[in-house]
């Protein structure tokens, strides 16, 4: 194979590793993010399911309070009613022990009420409590699986780096700038395979000399359709 052509296409494996790297470096600061508001959410879950909670429970006291205060009337008015002097001051009495009374009776009825949900509350509470603890788990996982792979991938990163400084400089600057050229408006790839007659990258039939100057890799070939340079592999072809 002509020794250019080998080495664009070493060029072309490294620059696809390299594209295929700083995306995942790139992503992964996301990825962390996207976790950590998935945490969030369970976080304010937990803290809303608390607050329904506490708040029935302070309706529960408010209510323990008017039940108090309207059975401190009741003893009033009841201790009162040996001291009327009419018939209506006696009814009266009776009216207002009656209206407490019944005040008392809605009161524990909502209070009723108020304690089923507060079971209902309570489940809700301990269920966000232990998907919190399951996701907080799953958040340190992936965070430090994330973090782990970002530091390999830079490690990679710079090594393929390294190696593409070095096939560049083994090829002249015109062919290195054609292929460069062509890579940028091609979403990076600049060099492609033939395959049954085509090239793999734009699937454009190549002329009959064309095809036949690639399969012998022994000059740079040019796709007349979208530019790029094409290389023969025997061994696909074999298959």
């Amino acid at each position: 194979m002509n020794q250019d052509l080998q080495t664009l296409i070493e060029l072309q494996r490294l620059d696809t590793a390299i594209a295929e790297l700083e995306a995942e470096v790139e992503s992964l600061p996301r990825k962390i993010a996207q976790v950590e508001s998935t945490l969030a959410e369970h976080i304010q879950a937990v803290e809303a399911s608390k607050a329904r909670l506490a708040e029935n429970q302070r309706g529960r006291r408010k209510r323990e309070g008017d039940i108090s205060a309207h059975r401190e009337k009741i003893s009033k008015y009841k201790g009162q009613v040996f001291d009327v002097k009419t018939n209506e001051q006696y009814k009266a009495l009776l009216h207002e022990i009656e209206f407490h009374e019944a005040e008392i009776r809605k009161i524990e009825d909502a209070m009723l009420s108020e304690m089923i949900d507060s079971e209902s509350l309570e489940k809700e509470l301990r269920e966000a409590e232990k998907s919190l603890a399951a996701e907080r788990t799953r958040t340190q996982r992936e965070i430090a699986e994330a973090r782990e792979r970002q530091q390999r991938d830079e490690v990679e990163l710079r090594s393929a780096r390294a190696a593409r400084a070095d096939v560049q400089g083994r090829l002249s600057l015109p062919l290195y700038e054609t292929y460069e050229r062509v890579a940028k408006f091609r979403k990076g790839i600049g060099v492609a395979e033939v395959l049954n007659g085509t090239c793999g990258a734009c699937h454009v039939r190549l002329r009959p000399q064309a095809y036949a100057d690639t399969r012998l890799n022994t000059q740079i070939v040019i796709c007349e359709s979208c530019g790029r340079i094409l290389y023969f592999v025997a061994e696909a072809a074999a298959e």
